[in-house]
């Protein structure tokens, strides 16, 4: 069997160079080792309509690779992991997160330096300054609201607005969002984005954990604007009729959802190759499909205005202790 599977995957490899070009040496060394772990395993906080369109198209691609993925939130995932990294357990070949949570992995030795030929695709001001991790999509925070329940004036044109007395207890918010805190401290300044941030916890925030069911809840009317929401995920849920808006106010504030390689695991080879996929034109595509904002200089999100048009505020990442701190204080205004 196994004579018969290395045959087929020769004439795969002959295939796939004649309509891509050439492979390189190495390019056919990490593809063959790849095929030989037959696995990759992906730890990401994105949703499972992404995590399934990734392997239906990553494995259409590479037939003789399974990806298997993990989904979790944010700091469920981040949790998980260490757990299990505690325990001497790895199973994850590649971790995708913002990039602060990813900054603690980095920190604790369990992330491995990787250069993907894709990297220099990769719009400037995006990279990072090591190969430690590479951006995937960008996430942006945004106001979205109820189409049926504000309209017109009413439609907040400052973060300011959000404070008016009409908003109280109409306002949700994601927990799991402490990239907007740290944003918009970053935005107005620490002493300045405290003083706000306690001017809006006494709006009677309805938080709850989970950009999804915040999305979901407030097409249901249940709040009549979420304070920060994915504008990707409003895009979605727009197409089967849900309604609801979003706005970017200005500045655009957005972070990157890195992807790296895990130090320790079981399919090294597989996971670069992995890496490579979600970077390439073909990987941004799909991520394109899903309404996501896309990282390669040659694929724009779709629509454009997802990024386009907008005064951009690209979050500077923290170090741990400092992510930490933020998100104790964020939960303390608003759990």
């Amino acid at each position: 069997m196994k004579t018969v599977a290395a045959s087929l995957f020769v004439v795969w490899l002959s295939v796939t160079s004649s309509a891509y070009g050439q492979l390189s040496p190495e390019r056919a060394r990490l593809i063959e080792d790849a095929r030989k772990e037959g696995k990759v395993v992906f730890y990401t906080g994105s949703s499972a309509n992404d995590g399934n369109a990734l392997k239906a198209a990553f494995e259409k691609k590479y037939p003789f690779i399974k990806m298997e993925y993990f989904r979790a939130g944010k700091d469920k995932l981040l949790g998980k992991y260490l757990t299990e990294a505690r325990n001497n357990t790895f199973l994850a070949d590649v971790y995708q997160g913002s990039v602060f949570p990813l900054a603690t992995l980095q920190q604790r030795g369990l992330l491995a330096r990787y250069r993907s030929p894709e990297r220099d695709a990769i719009h400037d001001s995006l990279r990072p300054k090591d190969d430690y991790w590479a951006p995937v999509i960008l996430n942006a925070m945004t106001i979205a609201y109820n189409t049926r329940l504000v309209k017109g004036d009413d439609i907040p044109k400052s973060y300011d607005d959000l404070l008016l007395p009409k908003w109280k207890g109409k306002l949700g918010l994601d927990l799991n969002k402490t990239e907007w805190y740290v944003a918009m401290l970053q935005m107005l300044g620490d002493e300045k984005g405290r003083k706000y941030m306690d001017a809006l916890s006494k709006q009677n925030v309805q938080a709850r954990d989970g950009n999804t069911i915040g999305g979901q809840l407030l097409a249901a009317g249940e709040y009549s604007i979420v304070v920060s929401q994915y504008p990707t995920s409003v895009e979605e849920m727009k197409k089967s009729g849900a309604p609801i808006e979003w706005i970017a106010l200005q500045p655009h504030l957005v972070y990157a959802q890195v992807l790296a390689l895990t130090a320790k695991n079981s399919h090294p080879a597989a996971g670069k190759l992995f890496i490579d996929y979600c970077l390439s034109v073909e990987g941004q595509t799909v991520l394109k499909g899903l309404s996501r904002i896309t990282v390669r200089k040659d694929v724009l999100p779709n629509p454009p205005k997802l990024i386009e048009g907008h005064k951009l505020l690209v979050v500077n990442p923290v170090s741990p202790e400092d992510y930490n701190r933020y998100n104790n204080e964020y939960h303390k205004y608003f759990r």
